[in-house]
């Protein structure tokens, strides 16, 4: 499944812990991004990397990136929180 946000499809794969939703950025030097929402904490994650190279994992702000511990409610925080994300 795939959503659009400001423009922007971003795919989301199912995890054993939850959700991702991945996109790259446009260019010579693609940048990976990925967010994770990991369901029995409910706690979102921020990964980027330019390849080769490895991912750069950081939790996003709990006060901010809060869902409602259901898949549709990680989903619709990835729809209103992705355009406030360097992209």
């Amino acid at each position: 499944m795939a959503i659009e946000v400001d423009g922007v499809s971003v795919n989301e794969t199912s995890r054993g812990s939850g959700a991702a939703w991945k996109w790259s950025s446009q260019g010579p030097t693609p940048i990976d991004y990925e967010i994770q929402w990991v369901e029995n904490k409910d706690t979102f994650l921020y990964s980027t990397r330019v390849r080769p190279g490895g991912w750069n994992v950081s939790q996003l702000d709990p006060n901010t990136w809060v869902g409602d511990g259901t898949l549709e409610g990680a989903r619709d925080m990835v729809k209103r929180g992705l355009p406030t994300l360097p992209r």
